[in-house]
């Protein structure tokens, strides 16, 4: 019984701790599912039949131009891969229409890098974050949370497996489901380390060029380049090599990387590595003046420079082409009066590279006539077939800028556009 006048006993309504508790416990369910909102992933899924690739190999006679949009591209099968700034999409080569797309709705991570291989493409976050996708079907396979490392991370694939780097170390996860294959350590030297690419090589290895002490700005670490020589079954570390800067590196074969000899600053001289499983030793050296390379594959490397050999003007107007076994000059070829190159892929024993009018400054924003895609014979340099290019827009970028490259060659299609980019204007030709 209540006495009058007295305060009755306290109604769990009227408890200050108790309602919090129960609003609390009302608006979790809201709180999860706004988290679960910003963080899960939109797909739209495959539209459509898987496209088939145009070809098994490299085109023989392209013949056919199709005009796309230009952007980092993959192609693979009948598809062009793009990074997002969420995620990827591909596009369906033939019809031009997105064929599927994958993004994140986390606002706070924006992509940094993706690869792409035959089966998979996995994308890097600046959060941190790996994300692998099925290629076919545009799906996430798996996710893997590094926990480190936030912001700017490249991943590489080659092997089936996906490389990206670690304090002191590289990481490797498989490309299909993400578990945590090996890591191998770096030298103690090296504790920063930025993972440039993997090149699979015979008899289970991988060589992974790296950049030590990336994050090294702000320290008196001193920055420089390995090639590790990695077993991709267990991460045992085989070898290791001083390099020059990764970029200026070629692949001429399965075994051969030319590059500067890190040695030399003041000198091109070049060197022709030979990677095996037992290291990366100097096989021969490229005898040229000038280090300008614009393809490379089937044991030839290609180089490009001026009238004068020496790679100093804007317009490559004569190639060179070496010899991987031993570095000779293999053929030269010197373009017509007011003609250059651009730069192009060598596939299957054939260069693929374009053959264009000498532009200035005063041709930017000009609609460019006379363009020849070439394919030659990457061991002789004879002539297999020629492709005259419909009118392509020049950029609004310097003279230098202003040259046709052929970016990729891959399942019977090959796309070309200017060099950086600064248009909207690809061209993807097949036979």
């Amino acid at each position: 019984m209540e006495l009058l006048g007295q305060p009755g006993p306290l109604r769990m309504r009227d408890n200050p701790l108790y309602v919090a508790m129960a609003i609390g416990l009302l608006m979790l369910p809201v709180l999860l599912f706004f988290r679960w909102y910003e963080n899960r992933d939109v797909v739209t899924g495959a539209r459509g039949p898987f496209p088939a690739a145009f070809g098994t190999e490299a085109p023989v006679a392209p013949e056919h131009v199709m005009r796309r949009k230009t952007g980092e591209r993959a192609l693979v099968h009948g598809l062009s891969v793009e990074s997002t700034t969420d995620g990827a999409r591909a596009v369906n080569l033939r019809t031009g229409k997105e064929y599927w797309r994958y993004g994140r709705q986390d606002e706070g991570s924006g992509v940094m890098s993706f690869d792409v291989s035959g089966r998979t493409v996995v994308i890097a976050y600046s959060d941190s974050t790996l994300v692998g996708v099925d290629l076919h079907t545009g799906k996430r396979l798996w996710r893997e949370d590094l926990g480190y490392g936030k912001g700017f991370r490249n991943v590489s694939l080659g092997a089936g497996q996906a490389l990206t780097a670690a304090p002191g170390a590289v990481r490797a996860f498989d490309e299909r489901d993400g578990r945590s294959l090996w890591t191998a350590k770096t030298p103690k030297s090296c504790s920063a380390v930025g993972v440039y690419a993997v090149y699979a090589l015979p008899d289970h290895v991988s060589a992974v060029p790296v950049m030590c002490n990336v994050a090294s700005l702000d320290t008196d670490a001193e920055q420089y380049y390995l090639l590790l020589g990695v077993d991709n079954r267990t991460g045992k570390a085989l070898w290791q090599r001083l390099i020059s800067d990764p970029k200026w590196a070629v692949r001429g074969d399965a075994h051969t990387l030319a590059a500067p000899n890190p040695d030399t600053d003041d000198s091109p001289a070049v060197q022709l590595l030979d990677m095996s499983r037992e290291g990366a030793t100097p096989r021969a050296d490229l005898d040229t003046t000038a280090w300008n390379p614009v393809g490379a594959g089937s044991g030839t490397v290609l180089l490009a420079t001026d009238a004068q050999g020496n790679g100093d003007g804007n317009h490559d107007t004569v190639l060179h082409a070496y010899d991987t076994e031993d570095g000779r000059l293999a053929w030269r070829l010197k373009a017509p009066t007011g003609q250059e190159y651009g730069s192009g892929v060598i596939a299957d024993g054939r260069v693929y590279l374009v053959r264009q009018p000498l532009l200035t400054k005063a041709d930017a924003g000009r609609r460019i006539q006379g363009a020849e895609l070439l394919v030659l014979d990457a061991a002789t340099g004879r002539a297999l077939h020629t492709l005259r290019l419909p009118a392509m827009t020049a950029p609004d970028d310097d003279v230098y800028f202003m040259k046709l490259d052929v970016h990729q060659v891959a399942d019977g299609a090959l796309s070309l556009s200017w060099r950086e980019l600064s248009t909207d204007e690809q061209l993807i030709i097949t036979d």
